[in-house]
């Protein structure tokens, strides 16, 4: 069946519009239409039943086209990547409208294909990355479980493609679900750092490492705040420090801080000093995030983002990112985003 009367028939069924793909005569053509429809939906949604609603339309859309490329070119090297995106609409859409069966159906699809003859061995990387990155994003549990369920998929994929160029990048990324078990952090950073070949990979991995050496180690800084004063780490011994790394240009660092500033508040204030980083290059930002959540803490401020003064040396490539120190300005965890208040309160009774 030609590519041109399967889209005809498509057409009469209902499952997409005469008009909504260009109808085409080579494989080349047609992969630039998926390609194109790879950026997602356009359209600007007036409520969120009008983004659900373009949503499932684009789904709809893509579908077409990739079942389309995949019965007019079955032996093109591109309908195994046609393959592979359905999953990924699949599992999409099931996430969006909560459906939980969905997104199994669309691993277990990925599983079949793993297992399928019909894989080239050179393709199979892909077929298994395209599968641990979704169940890296799907997996639940406790957070332990989740974290060892992560480790081991990363640590699998390495082993099975080493040469993959996405083998030292998983491995990275689940390091960063280690913050609280500094030596399998230290134990997977290690391991990319042998296989990257990549000089962005690298600096990444020597941030992540220059934090872990900072672990259970007094920190040294002294800086300028937006207020006048000069902030000394040392001089704050004494007290338990919570050191916020965060910038107002980023909306997870927002949608946090108000969490934060409610529930730090609910916290006795004694021997306890907050203290930010601003990671912003827009001064403008951050006073209007200042003046919303009404925050009453120094902040240090150099407009330099990510190259901040404070942060670089500290390696700090993630935000919110929250330091916490004990008494004797010994940094104890390297990221308590979302354990704070009991790492606060168990540093507090510490003598």
């Amino acid at each position: 069946m030609s590519a041109r009367r399967f889209r005809q028939i498509l057409a009469l069924l209902g499952l997409l519009a005469a008009d909504a793909l260009p109808v085409h005569a080579d494989a080349n053509s047609d992969w630039a239409v998926i390609v194109k429809l790879d950026a997602g939906p356009t359209g600007a949604p007036t409520s969120r039943e009008d983004a659900l609603r373009l949503a499932h339309e684009h789904f709809a859309r893509h579908r077409a086209a990739l079942n389309a490329f995949i019965a007019a070119y079955p032996n093109d090297p591109r309908a195994l990547d046609a393959q592979l995106r359905l999953t990924s609409i699949r599992a999409a859409a099931g996430e969006m409208d909560k459906k939980p069966t969905e997104v199994q159906a669309a691993l277990l699809e990925l599983m079949a294909l793993e297992k399928s003859k019909t894989v080239p061995r050179t393709r199979l990387p892909d077929v298994a990355f395209r599968r641990i990155s979704l169940q890296m994003q799907t997996f639940q549990g406790r957070p332990d479980e989740i974290r060892e369920a992560v480790v081991t998929a990363a640590r699998n994929f390495a082993a099975r493609f080493p040469d993959d160029k996405r083998a030292p990048r998983l491995l990275v990324e689940a390091a960063t679900q280690c913050d609280d078990t500094p030596r399998v952090m230290r134990d997977l950073l290690t391991s990319a750092q042998l296989l990257s070949k990549e000089p962005a990979l690298d600096a990444r991995i020597a941030d992540d490492q220059r934090r872990l050496n900072a672990l259970d180690r007094p920190v040294k800084a002294r800086f300028g705040t937006i207020q006048g004063g000069i902030i000394d780490l040392a001089a704050l011994r004494g007290n338990v420090v919570v050191l916020l790394f965060w910038a107002a240009e980023s909306p997870p660092s927002l949608l946090w801080m108000r969490e934060f500033r409610d529930a730090i508040a609910k916290i006795p204030p004694e021997a306890l000093r907050v203290v930010m980083v601003s990671l912003d290059e827009n001064r403008k930002d951050l006073d209007e995030a200042i003046r919303l959540f009404d925050l009453k803490w120094p902040v240090n401020f150099d407009g330099k983002g990510w190259e901040n003064a404070v942060a670089r040396p500290l390696g700090i490539n993630a935000i919110p990112t929250v330091w916490i120190l004990d008494k004797k300005g010994i940094l104890r965890t390297l990221n308590a985003r979302e354990s704070y208040d009991v790492w606060i309160r168990r540093l507090q009774r510490e003598r």
